[in-house]
C-alpha cells in the first residue's frame, strides 16, 4: 500500500481560502518593494532623488522599500516605476492575477 505524503503546516494553512489570500496580499507587497529597492540599487538612485523625480514623498518611498507601507495605491506605484525607467503592464490571468512590472 502507498503512503500518502504528509501535508505540511504551510499546505494545511494555504488551503485556508483567508490565510491564503492574507498570504497572497503580502506576497504581493514584498515583490513591489523588492523590485523597487532592486532598481534603485541598479541605478543608484537614492529614496530622496526617487522622491523628487517621481514627486511620491521620501517618507512613502521608504516605508514602500522597507515593506512597512503595504496597500501602495496605482497612482503612488505608477510615478514611482516611471521615475525608475520602467512600465507597468497588465495582462489577462490564467491561474495567476498578477500584472507585472517591466524593466
Amino acid at each position: 500500500m502507498a503512503r500518502s505524503k504528509a501535508m505540511t503546516t504551510f499546505e494545511r494553512h494555504m488551503k485556508n481560502p483567508a490565510f491564503r489570500a492574507a498570504f497572497e496580499r503580502e506576497a504581493a507587497a514584498l515583490e513591489v518593494s523588492e523590485f523597487i529597492a532592486k532598481k534603485m540599487i541598479e541605478r543608484e538612485i537614492s529614496v530622496r532623488k526617487l522622491a523628487a523625480l517621481s514627486g511620491i514623498s521620501a517618507t512613502v518611498i521608504q516605508g514602500i522599500k522597507s515593506g512597512s507601507r503595504k496597500n501602495i495605491e496605482y497612482n503612488t506605484l505608477r510615478p514611482l516605476i516611471t521615475a525608475l525607467g520602467c512600465r507597468i503592464t497588465f495582462t489577462e490571468a490564467t491561474k495567476s492575477r498578477r500584472a507585472t512590472v517591466h524593466a
